[in-house]
């Protein structure tokens, strides 16, 4: 008889693109990845990365090719998996944007293994007591685990420092905290902490398999996926938990975030009937026009998306007010039925 097939109790899933996205990207891409696998093996935890590569920039060697990864490790699997083009160029504003994260996170959600699951930002650290405190291995199946994002300015020198050294000096750089952002109270949604919630979502693979990962989204941007994502889950019982104590994400800062780049765009006649609301209604009944009529928009790049008070309050408040969540991405979600190119980037031990 075969023998069981082994799984990690953890899967970090990355994403990215051979695009240069930011300065030295690969390179950066590289050393956090380094640094990962380092705490991890140290931790003596049995973990796999997983790397979604998405539309893979033409005329640019594969992302997962050029990465400078260790081949073994005691405890850490590392894989990569290649999304065609052909998927990204199904999507609006895909000549706009290269990347879609709710897809290329959907293709590593669906193939990893572990036990527990966390989307990763690929230029991320995770600090040591975040680490440890997964290494416990005592996480509650129906909890959602969440972790303040704490975005910095890296140093140019600072790029020079390697491993522990480089961990340390980070706790010392001042930083600008993601922290809990109190939700309106005229949206009626559950209150949880959303703030820059795709760098640290960790909860058991069969809740993301459950809620089909993230959210479908015909636009590249893959605005509030995360936030869905947590409204869903508590929606079906799942309990928020939020480390505190030293559990942290670090985000090097540049210029791509979501909120560097999102504007709003007002059209006159909203306006108009923004104002003629709030004194027949309040703010109220401004909200309810606002997700009536979707507006105002968010504009990414020339590219229109939904208001917010559409595309995330809307499903939000209506689960919190008894609607069960029903996944909106299809049985094959993650392109479950396409056979995409991967890599085996590190083996582990465990694999054997």
């Amino acid at each position: 008889m075969p023998e069981p097939q082994r799984h990690p109790y953890v899967s970090f899933v990355t994403w990215g693109r051979n695009d240069g996205y930011t300065e030295s990207y690969t390179e950066r891409m590289t050393q956090a990845l380094v640094c990962l696998v380092r705490q991890l093996e140290a931790a003596a935890l049995d973990a796999e990365i997983v790397i979604s590569e998405w539309n893979p920039a033409a005329g640019r060697p594969l992302l997962v090719d050029v990465l400078e990864l260790p081949a073994s490790s005691p405890h850490v699997a590392i894989r990569g998996v290649v999304s065609d083009p052909r998927y990204h160029a199904a999507f609006k504003g895909a000549d706009k944007h290269g990347m879609h994260n709710g897809e290329a996170i959907n293709v590593g959600l669906r193939r990893a293994r572990g036990t527990y699951i966390t989307p990763k930002a690929s230029d991320t650290y995770l600090s040591q007591e975040t680490i440890d405190r997964i290494a416990r291995r005592d996480l509650d199946p129906d909890a959602l685990y969440r972790v303040d994002r704490y975005d910095v300015v890296v140093p140019p020198e600072l790029w020079r420092v390697d491993g522990n050294a480089f961990l340390a000096a980070l706790e010392t750089l001042p930083a600008e905290r993601c922290d809990f952002l109190q939700q309106e109270a005229h949206w009626r949604v559950r209150d949880l902490h959303t703030n820059a919630s795709g760098d640290f979502l960790l909860m058991a693979s069969r809740w993301w398999h459950q809620l089909h990962g993230h959210p479908a989204d015909d636009l590249v941007f893959s605005l509030d996926g995360d936030s869905l994502i947590m409204h869903a889950a508590a929606a079906l019982g799942v309990r928020q938990c939020r480390w505190l104590e030293g559990a942290k994400v670090f985000k090097p800062r540049h210029g791509h975030l979501n909120n560097a780049r999102t504007g709003v765009v007002w059209r006159p006649w909203q306006r108009k009937l923004e104002d003629i609301l709030i004194r027949l209604g309040g703010a109220e009944l401004a909200h309810q026009g606002r997700m009536t009529l979707d507006y105002p928009k968010r504009q990414i790049k020339s590219v229109l998306a939904p208001s917010v008070e559409r595309h995330f309050v809307r499903p939000a408040s209506r689960w919190a007010a008894g609607v069960r969540p029903v996944p909106t991405q299809p049985a094959n979600w993650g392109l479950a039925d396409q056979e995409l190119a991967t890599r085996v980037l590190c083996r582990a031990t465990w694999e054997s």
